[in-house]
């Protein structure tokens, strides 16, 4: 008798936690299906075998449209899909993986997905995929690139122009009459300023496009840095810019962006030792390489800000520069355009005095380019 109430007892219990547990079941499945991200699942055959209203909402699509088809159909770009389930099936965790979803209207969202694998005793059982909705963004990216895309090019035309006269008034004017030669000179110089920004915007938009290309050409570094020195001589009289040992190194690499990295930091050397002092571009051969440096006396940068030196649209807000103008693109550029030649910008700065940043370039030796891998 005993024995037998006992039994019952724990069958009461065991029913208590199963209802418990059912109602927990509810709970979650409700949350799930009412949660405001869009959520799906994905067996291991690629096909849908659950999907929120929010989902369906996004792209437009009833349950029955929806649920129990291959997620290929509702993908626009079938080589990120296949991409993605052999990730998935492959035991992979997807965090912000771009793809783009083909809604019922015919339209494209672009959306980032966060995936893991449910697996049972070792199996496969189906992927969780969050998505969030990254579309107008992507639009807005889009139309910042058009803009400066298009600004740029309409500001290239004159600027071409007004260098064109300079150089026609600097030749026809001799160096002796002063005033005219010197307005001449500072012209075409201003002018090379101008460009120089130019191509750091287009510059920009074709790094966030994905499309910077490098051209890449055997020269020499020392008439580059000689030409880039001149016209930094003729803009600025507070600073003395000095060249050390940068003779009879040899580049392959792309002389264009190479001296858009380095108009780029002795731009900033000058603008941020506001008080004069010594710049001074410099370099360091190695064995197949050479250590290329610009360095000031200036205001130099706190280990905070060095952190996030490097980043697009990032400037130092202190006190002592906040009278300095910029965008904030023009190290982010140096980043990448050499992060595009296998190589990578450090700096080295003790607040009030100053800065030196460096990389590393291949040398060519003997027409022979001997590698270096950081």
């Amino acid at each position: 008798m005993e024995d037998t109430k006992k039994l019952k007892e724990k069958l009461a219990h065991y029913e208590k936690e199963n209802e418990d547990l059912k109602l927990k079941v509810e709970e979650l499945t409700d949350f799930f299906e009412n949660a405001s991200m869009p959520l799906h699942w994905v067996d291991g055959e690629g096909i849908i075998i659950w999907a929120n209203q929010a989902e369906l909402d996004a792209l437009g699509y009833a349950k029955e449209e929806y649920i129990g088809f291959p997620i290929s159909n509702f993908h626009a770009d079938q080589e990120v899909i296949q991409d993605i389930l052999t990730r998935l099936t492959n035991n992979e965790t997807l965090l912000d993986y771009s793809a783009k979803l083909q809604c019922k209207d015919g339209s494209i969202k672009h959306v980032l997905i966060n995936s893991n694998v449910l697996r049972k005793n070792g199996k496969f059982v189906h992927t969780r995929c969050f998505t969030r909705d990254i579309t107008e963004k992507i639009r807005e990216d889009q139309r910042k690139s058009d803009f400066v895309s298009l600004v740029s090019h309409e500001l290239k035309t004159p600027l071409t122009t007004i260098s064109s006269y300079s150089q026609l008034l600097m030749k026809n004017t001799k160096k002796d009459e002063g005033i005219n030669f010197q307005a001449a000179t500072k012209i075409q110089a201003q002018a090379k300023k101008m460009t120089a920004m130019i191509h750091d915007f287009l510059n920009l938009a074709r790094v966030e496009e994905g499309q910077i290309r490098l051209n890449e050409e055997t020269f020499e570094l020392y008439p580059l840095v000689e030409e880039i020195t001149g016209d930094a001589r003729i803009l600025d009289t507070k600073h003395k810019v000095r060249l050390i040992d940068c003779e009879a190194v040899t580049l392959f690499a792309d002389r264009e962006k190479i001296g858009q990295v380095l108009m780029n930091l002795l731009s900033n050397a000058i603008k941020y030792s506001p008080m004069g002092g010594t710049i001074t571009i410099g370099c360091r051969k190695q064995p197949g390489k050479v250590n290329i440096y610009v360095s000031d006396e200036g205001l130099g940068i706190s280990k905070t800000d060095q952190k996030r030196l490097f980043e697009r649209f990032y400037r130092v807000t202190n006190d002592k520069v906040k009278t300095i103008g910029g965008f904030g693109i023009g190290l982010y550029l140096v980043a990448e355009i050499l992060r595009q030649h296998n190589s990578q910008i450090q700096v080295y700065s003790q607040e009030d005095e100053g800065s030196t940043f460096h990389f590393d370039l291949e040398m060519v030796i003997s027409n022979k380019t001997t590698t270096f891998r950081f």
